[in-house]
C-alpha cells in the first residue's frame, strides 16, 4: 500500500512510515476502508482479526499520539504517547519479535 496515497493528515502517514520502518512492512495491515477522521487510522493485525489499534492525533501533544489497543473484548486506551514507546506497544501487540532501529 503507498502511505502517502492515503487519505490522512500528513502526520498519520509519517508515523505509517517510522512504524513500518520499525516494525516491518508486514508488521501490520491499513485498515483504508474504514472511514474517520484525517488525523485516525485503525491498524489490524495480520493474522487475529479482533485485534487492531486505532492510531491517531487528534488532541495529541506534537510529536506525541493516541492509540486504542483493542483485543476481542477490551481496549487499552493511551494518550500523548512519544514515538518510542508507540513502537513498543505495537510490536507486542502485533507480535513482532524484532524492533529495527531508524537509519
Amino acid at each position: 500500500m503507498n502511505i502517502w496515497a492515503l487519505d490522512k493528515h500528513q502526520d498519520i502517514r509519517h508515523v505509517l512510515l517510522l512504524l513500518q520502518e520499525q516494525l516491518g512492512p508486514d508488521a501490520f495491515v491499513v485498515d483504508a476502508v474504514t472511514s474517520l477522521d484525517p488525523r485516525a487510522i485503525y491498524l489490524l493485525h495480520r493474522e487475529e482479526p479482533g485485534v487492531r489499534a486505532w492510531l491517531y492525533t487528534l488532541g495529541q501533544s506534537p510529536d506525541r499520539y493516541g492509540v486504542h489497543l483493542e483485543y476481542p473484548y477490551s481496549t487499552d486506551t493511551h494518550e500523548n504517547v512519544p514515538l518510542a514507546e508507540l513502537v513498543a506497544m505495537l510490536a507486542v501487540h502485533f507480535d513482532v519479535a524484532t524492533i529495527r532501529p531508524l537509519p
